[in-house]
């Protein structure tokens, strides 16, 4: 196997791949704080039930503990999954992300970690969680599963359709939002349109993920929208406009969904931000889903006021 970190292969290289694998080595020895709930993957399960909780309080909807603690497993265990297959499948030698180094340095406790995270969650879903919410979260888990195992295996097919990133943002708000969905829609039909901006607020963190991490997803021979399309630096831009026109109209046509438009502005904006903040790849990576917090800080505002 050739050991790509040689200095003579390394001279050969393209100047941007050596650059990502510099980066690389360099983030390994990284601990900053900014990346510690990305690390764990906890990031993802937090960001949901942040707005799990903003979509029921706008409407005065009670959201059971079980169908919280579903909600957080079931978000964790998936996304602990994704990233095991995505780190294993790397080819010795190749750069990796440090989200990458930390699943690959602890291999045997992540194994561990899915199993026990699986079989509380099961156990969760089966005692706590009523019909009205298991079937379509059934029907969405099966989904998600059949995006991860085309993902890993064939992977390929976002070369030809390049919608990749728009199918994480819709998955990840359709599970988010599974719980108050029923409710929601029968009590007033604007939170369809909230459902449908907050999709588009998850689809421009994964887009955006997708742009910074091109050149190294390129040396690793993944497919994103950003390495299938030249001009996908201008996608964020255009999500930001529709996203923050979309929570304006949200706010002036049901006063009951301010909170929620706030939110999506305002995440929307700092996602916007990201690109100018002095951090490493990795680090604005992680970053990107601490700026989805913003139910959180309105929700300590509004304990402390």
């Amino acid at each position: 196997m050739i050991n790509l970190t040689s200095s003579h292969i390394t001279r050969q290289i393209h100047p941007r791949v050596a650059v990502v694998m510099r980066d690389s080595r360099d983030r390994a020895v990284s601990r900053s704080p900014l990346l510690w709930l990305n690390l764990v993957c906890l990031d993802a399960p937090l960001v949901a039930i942040c707005w799990q909780w903003i979509f029921a309080h706008s409407f005065h909807l009670s959201v059971p503990p079980g169908h919280r603690a579903a909600l957080f497993l079931t978000a964790w265990i998936i996304y602990l999954a994704d990233r095991f297959g995505d780190s294993v499948s790397l080819v010795t030698g190749q750069p990796e992300s440090v989200r990458q180094q930390f699943c690959l340095r602890h291999k045997s406790v992540w194994l561990v970690s899915i199993v026990c995270v699986a079989a509380v969650d099961l156990v969760v879903v089966l005692r706590a969680v009523n019909y009205e919410t298991a079937v379509p979260g059934a029907v969405l888990g099966a989904l998600t599963i059949t995006y991860v195992a085309i993902n890993h295996a064939h992977s390929e097919i976002w070369e030809t359709i390049p919608l990749k990133e728009f199918t994480i943002g819709s998955l990840f708000a359709a599970g988010t939002l599974l719980g108050v969905t029923p409710h929601i829609f029968a009590e007033r039909s604007t939170m369809i349109f909230g459902a449908i901006l907050f999709a588009a607020l998850c689809s421009l963190n994964c887009v955006s993920i997708a742009i910074w991490e091109r050149d190294l997803d390129r040396i690793q021979g993944k497919h994103s929208i950003a390495t299938r399309w030249a001009n996908a630096n201008s996608l964020p831009r255009l999500l930001l406009l529709v996203l923050l026109a979309g929570s304006v109209v949200l706010a002036l046509f049901d006063p009951a969904a301010q909170p929620v438009a706030l939110c999506l502005g305002a995440s929307g904006l700092l996602l916007g931000a990201l690109p100018f903040v002095p951090v490493s790849r990795d680090e604005r990576t992680a970053l990107a889903d601490v700026v989805l917090f913003t139910p959180l800080a309105l929700f300590v505002a509004e304990k402390v006021s």
